[in-house]
């Protein structure tokens, strides 16, 4: 046996220890069935804004989603956040969660849904952090 530490874990290192967990996980949910979804805005072929995330059970869970800094204000968010819940809907969710920074979407989120239920202060060193739900 040798413990081993790194600064800089290469991604084939990190995906095992996903499916060991992974493995582990699968005995005690009712569901495997877990997919990751992408939605992407195009602009000559450039992506300018995306969504991303995993459907597992009856949730839908946003990882990222961002809009390219010179396309914000034009309703980019909203759209792919609207095209999200459709396919959230689709895929027979009942719900959508998320987290954000409090310089991020802490304020966009609300306006389509989202209700805050919990907060991280002070991370990484003075920011906050916010996770939302939104029920469908």
């Amino acid at each position: 046996m040798k413990i081993e530490k790194t600064y800089s874990p290469n991604e084939k290192d990190i995906e095992k220890v996903r499916k060991m967990l992974q493995r582990y996980n699968s005995q005690h949910f009712e569901t495997i069935d877990e997919k990751e979804f992408a939605i992407y805005i195009k602009e000559s072929e450039k992506i300018i804004a995306g969504v991303t995330g995993t459907i597992f059970g009856k949730w839908m869970e946003i990882k990222y989603l961002v809009v390219e800094e010179k396309y914000r204000g034009d309703g980019l968010g909203k759209k792919l956040l609207e095209l999200a819940e459709k396919e959230a809907i689709k895929n027979d969710c009942e719900y959508i969660f998320l987290y954000t920074f409090g310089f991020q979407g802490v304020n966009f989120y609300p306006k389509f849904g989202f209700k805050e239920v919990f907060s991280i202060k002070n991370y990484p060193l003075t920011g906050t952090e916010h996770w939302f739900i939104k029920e469908l």
